[in-house]
């Protein structure tokens, strides 16, 4: 069975490469159909299945609706020109879904990624939620580069079950846990490490999740610049 893959697509100057980027997707995970959901009041109906949102639309019910009965959703990384719309439609991706949603930055190639996969490794839940669906991105990718943060005195963290049991080829990177923002370490090995794409689990403190996000969460948000797995 085909997966069915969302995108979310709020300027008609994103839609290409959004669909560049879910189209790679499908190739990833063997067999994909994608579906465009176009945000109202943005441009032309798009010329991909799917539909466009009329003006007034409950934009966060639509997302949520078909964004439940998808696989994946791909969707732009959020920057500070996004409407009001734009962003209730990202809030709703990630936090009303329950799906993995694959962040893409607005510049660079969006159809490449998976080759060399960092894992934002944390030992809990919310990183498994993220990282259990990815495994059927995997099956080509040359290396999956473990970044697992540690703070000093802990015990260095070990490669997961999940990926020994899949036989995914794995290599552990410690990053230190100090003062600096831990965010913005982890993009940067990514980038050293030649990595094209990065899983991680989405943290949010409180109930106020749209506002409170976790601090690396957040920096990732801002500030990546390769494909972002997402799992709320």
């Amino acid at each position: 069975m085909p997966e069915v893959i969302l995108v979310v697509s709020g300027h008609p100057s994103r839609r290409e490469h959004l669909a560049a980027a879910a189209r790679r997707l499908g190739m990833l995970s063997g067999q994909g159909r994608v579906r465009m959901l176009a945000l109202p009041a943005t441009g032309p109906a798009p010329d991909k299945p799917g539909e466009q949102l009329p003006l007034g639309a409950d934009v966060a019910a639509a997302v949520e609706a078909q964004g439940s009965r998808a696989d994946f959703i791909v969707i732009a990384r959020p920057t500070p020109e996004d409407d009001h719309v734009t962003r209730e439609a990202f809030r709703a991706a990630l936090f009303r879904t329950e799906r993995p949603l694959l962040m893409v930055p607005p510049d660079g190639p969006a159809d490449t990624f998976g080759v060399r996969v960092a894992v934002a490794w944390r030992d809990d839940p919310r990183t498994l939620k993220a990282l259990v669906p990815a495994l059927r991105l995997l099956g080509d990718t040359e290396e999956v580069l473990l970044l697992a943060g540690v703070r000093a005195g802990a015990a260095s963290p070990t490669i997961p079950s999940v990926l020994v049991e899949h036989g995914v080829p794995t290599s552990l990177h410690v990053l230190a846990i100090d003062s600096s923002p831990f965010g913005d370490l982890l993009l940067g090995r990514a980038r050293e490490l030649g990595a094209d794409m990065l899983i991680m689990g989405a943290y949010a403190r409180s109930l106020l999740r749209e506002m409170l996000l976790g601090g690396v969460t957040r920096h990732v948000l801002a500030h990546a610049d390769l494909p972002v797995l997402l799992r709320y």
